[in-house]
């Protein structure tokens, strides 16, 4: 028996999949616990040092809501990751920054992270990857469709 999946079912497999993955590599580069999304955080702000960076930045760069993003930051700034500092014009706004742990801990995060996007990429050539791409951000367009219609089922 062949059971046909759908492209929801194949994308939540793969999902899982990368993201054990993700967090098992990340995890072998660090003495202490850090998820793949920590990982990518850093990164983020370590690519980003030459502006300031917001929690909203980091909601809108990682599609994540307000409150996990507030959790993940609180959770890296209590293990010395990160620092927010009040800004003069608005008490509410905090920059983060990377403190000098984090720092060298980024080099190794982005080298361990360009490593598994090739593996993920293996036998794909650069148009395949092309071509996935605009596939997937087709996907993500609909998916967000999808959430401003009322009635909208979900996988």
């Amino acid at each position: 028996m062949n059971e046909q999946r759908s492209v929801c079912q194949e994308l939540k497999v793969l999902n899982q999949m990368i993201k054990r993955r993700a967090d098992a590599v990340v995890s072998e580069l660090f003495d202490q616990e850090i998820t793949d999304m920590q990982g990518r955080v850093i990164g983020f702000l370590y690519h980003n040092q030459t502006r300031p960076i917001y929690q909203k930045d980091v909601e809108a760069a990682f599609s994540i809501t307000r409150a996990t993003t507030s959790k993940m930051l609180a959770l890296m700034e209590k293990n010395g990751l990160v620092t927010r500092t009040s800004v003069e014009y608005d008490g509410r706004l905090k920059e983060l920054r990377l403190t000098e742990k984090a720092m060298d801990l980024a080099a190794r995060v982005w080298q361990g992270l360009k490593e598994f996007e090739k593996t993920i990429t293996e036998g794909l050539t650069q148009r395949d990857q092309e071509v996935l791409l605009l596939l997937l951000r087709k996907l993500e367009e609909n998916v967000s469709a999808a959430g401003k219609k009322e009635g909208s089922s979900a996988c």
